[in-house]
């Protein structure tokens, strides 16, 4: 849902053109009004393979022969190269950019993304698109461009709804006539997330139990194909009467197939081969004698490094909804603090009663889920499972080893 510079050089033409392009719009700004022949239009991109791609774009275009404008408005420019980006962008800190380029290098560059763009030209009046594009001119100069950008209520797509809709009177009224896809932010992330199941794993890791909370229409329009599908059955009631938001739809560009790779080791699978090399672990030990720690180090220490950032977000970060994240329940730092009385009782050969306190974790994750308000990934609950299998194998090794297995 935003625009990466791949390339310095590339950064450096297309930054060069940007300021350029905000120092004309500003300019022509103070010139008296004509926009009898403007149109102003939503433009939506379909999604990409890159994981900033899969949620599409969002951008407004303004074309003005009178003047020979075509220029198009996007919420969605950053840098890398800025101070602390990483970090900043872990906190909830970032700061995006309002720019514009002109309509011709828009398309080229998403014609070469092989992503597809609709064009929606709206219903205003000359007046109303020629406060819209004094708007925009102004949002561009670079005292004002920079934004505090808020992925689900801030971003891309809902600042450009925000400034077509301040150009509607005060009595009218958008009314929409299509049925919403998805009932919470978590569904209507999954359509696009689905297509990437790693990625649609962390996701679902970091967000806690707000995106799960019933959401209303305007806050799904934070993603550009819910806000398209929205506009293209909106009525506008006036004064004068009801009229559609949008009075012609078009197809600009058309997205390029692309041939679906398919991966089986997805975070399910990995649970699952997990747990099974758990098991044969354990049955090795049985047979051996001997006690794996090492292995134990790896499996607590994964489940401890995941609370860790778990725990870090939620607490740190102003990233909306990571902070009510009931996985902590299972994914916690309390595990590193095992790890140590964990490798000593194993060299000691002491018996391992601190392993009741994850077995407890496990039993707390598993009995609260059907009525925690938060979805869990399946490979969590085949985690836990792992992690109570391991458990109790430690409590009860004695007992286990004493049985014949051949």
């Amino acid at each position: 849902m935003y625009l990466r510079e791949r390339k310095q050089e590339t950064m450096k033409n297309r930054y060069i053109k940007l300021l350029f392009t905000i120092a004309l719009m500003a300019a022509m700004a103070l010139q008296p009004a004509r926009a009898d022949n403007a149109r102003v239009s939503l433009l939506t991109c379909s999604p990409g393979n890159e994981v900033y791609e899969l949620f599409g774009h969002t951008a407004l275009r303004y074309s003005n022969p009178d003047r020979g404008i075509d220029a198009v408005f996007n919420y969605g420019y950053f840098s890398f190269s800025a101070p602390n980006f990483v970090w900043r962008f872990i906190l909830g800190e970032t700061d995006y950019m309002v720019g514009a380029v002109d309509y011709d290098s828009f398309i080229a560059e998403y014609s070469m993304r092989g992503s597809g763009v609709t064009e929606q030209v709206i219903q205003l009046d000359s007046v109303q698109k020629e406060q819209l594009f004094n708007a925009l001119a102004i949002n561009c100069q670079l005292k004002n461009r920079v934004y505090r950008y808020n992925y689900f209520y801030n971003n891309c797509t809902t600042k450009i709804r925000d400034r077509i809709f301040e150009q509607l009177a005060p009595t009218d009224s958008v009314a929409y006539n299509n049925d919403m896809q998805a009932s919470t932010i978590r569904e209507a992330l999954s359509q696009y997330t689905n297509v990437q199941p790693w990625s649609e794993f962390g996701i679902n890791l970091l967000l806690g139990a707000d995106v799960d909370a019933p959401a209303t229409r305007e806050v799904l329009q934070f993603l550009p194909c819910n806000l398209m599908n929205d506009f293209a059955t909106a009525q506008i009631s006036g004064t004068d009467g009801t009229m559609p938001l949008v009075s012609e739809q078009q197809e600009l560009l058309l997205p390029t197939e692309r041939e679906k790779s398919i991966n089986h080791l997805t975070p399910f699978n990995c649970a699952l081969l997990l747990l099974l090399f758990t098991m044969i672990i354990m049955l090795c030990e049985v047979r051996s004698g001997r006690i794996f720690w090492l292995y134990d180090i790896l499996l607590y220490g994964v489940q401890g490094v995941a609370g860790v950032i778990l725990l870090f977000m939620a607490t740190c970060s102003l990233h909306p909804a990571v902070g009510n994240n009931y996985l902590l329940i299972l994914l916690n730092p309390l595990p590193l603090l095992l790890i140590p009385i964990h490798i000593y009782c194993c060299i000691k050969r002491k018996h391992p009663a601190y392993m009741w306190a994850p077995v407890a974790m496990v039993a707390i994750f598993i009995a609260t889920a059907p009525f925690v308000p938060q979805y869990y990934p399946a490979p969590v609950f085949i985690f836990a499972i792992t992690i109570l299998v391991r458990s109790i194998f430690h409590i009860y090794r004695k007992r286990i080893c004493e049985l014949s297995l051949y």
